[in-house]
């Protein structure tokens, strides 16, 4: 047996549960003996879901969902799902796409007080080593830390893949994702760790160099930079190669102009993360930041796009009012 130490509660584990499913029980959730949880999957995560389902049925009162995989982060899950949202004082998503800005997400954190855990895009070896190996309470410290200077009027992004992006953040504040959902109406998305900034709409100026990753199934990991032209807050023109192409696809394909609009700058600060293809990792790998485009509701913001896609870049250079933030992917407060 495993003895672990929650907040009012010790769980004895057995000796086959992984580290991270320990995690996700324990740093990231505070999960207690009486509470219930919800798993919620889709055809082509089944696999994960099964795999947390198997270990927290045997602590908590469990159920688990099955619903269609959907098109698009931030697209509305069923009807059934929503229900089973109302109902549980834990859930985890084990799906293709986030469910994070989906308004039954945001709804049900707010009036119910649910934690939400987005476990989208998972792979079994995020369970046993990474970022969610990670000491949850010192990253919550360095996102604290560096919390207090991710704010201001104007923010210049640039980086040696040759991005150059200046937009307005006046008004905005800094959204944490500590990576852990321990208090009422809580949402993370471990090992993602993150302070994320929305920029004011229709301020954004500039070039993107997405060299990272942008977490979608005909993505991931990129090959080949792809370019991103912005002017007054929107993409208005992608090229680079053939990765470039399926990101216009992807984009063309909603008819919706609001998914071009530039909606967070999300700096990533697990060090146990590293880029691998798979969303919270990257999304959260220290040192890199993610360029979110599309819905921005969480940001203080008033696009509520069909889509919300992130975009991860590296060696990444941030300045907040002449201060420097970070230079090169080292921080420098």
């Amino acid at each position: 047996m495993i003895e672990v130490k929650n907040q009012l509660t010790t769980i004895q584990f057995e000796e086959d549960v992984p580290v991270g499913i320990r995690q996700l029980f324990t740093s990231v959730t505070n999960l207690q003996p009486h509470e219930k949880v919800l798993i919620i999957t889709d055809d082509n995560k089944l696999e994960i879901g099964q795999f947390v389902y198997q270990f927290a049925k045997r602590y908590f009162d469990t159920s688990m969902i099955i619903m269609e995989a959907r098109s698009g982060h931030g697209e509305e899950p069923s009807e059934p799902v929503r229900g089973a949202l109302e109902n549980c004082d834990v859930a985890f998503g084990a799906t293709t796409m986030s469910l994070y800005h989906s308004k039954a997400r945001l709804d049900t954190s707010k009036k119910n007080r649910l934690r939400w855990v987005g476990l989208q895009d998972y792979a079994l070896h995020m369970f046993e080593k990474g970022g969610l190996t990670a000491d949850f309470n010192e990253v919550e410290r360095v996102i604290n830390r560096v919390s207090e200077h991710y704010q201001g009027k104007t923010f210049k992004l640039t980086s040696t893949g040759g991005t150059n992006l200046v937009c307005s953040i006046e008004g905005r504040k800094p959204v944490f994702d500590y990576g852990t959902s321990k208090t009422p109406g809580s949402a993370s998305f471990p090992p993602n760790a993150e302070v994320a900034l929305g920029p004011v709409e229709d301020t954004a100026n500039g070039l993107i160099v997405i060299d990272g990753s942008i977490p979608h199934p005909r993505l991931n990991l990129i090959k080949e930079p792809i370019y991103c032209e912005v002017k007054d807050g929107y993409i208005k023109e992608i090229s680079g190669g053939k990765e470039a192409e399926i990101l216009k696809e992807i984009l063309d394909s909603y008819n919706d102009p609001s998914v071009y609009n530039i909606a967070e700058l999300g700096l990533g600060l697990n060090d146990k993360n590293y880029l691998c293809g798979h969303m919270a990792p990257d999304e959260g790998s220290f040192g890199n930041i993610h360029i979110g485009i599309g819905k921005n509701l969480n940001f203080g913001g008033i696009i509520d796009s069909p889509l919300h896609l992130d975009m991860v870049m590296k060696e990444i250079t941030i300045e907040i009012d002449g201060k420097l933030i970070m230079e090169k992917g080292e921080l420098r407060v």
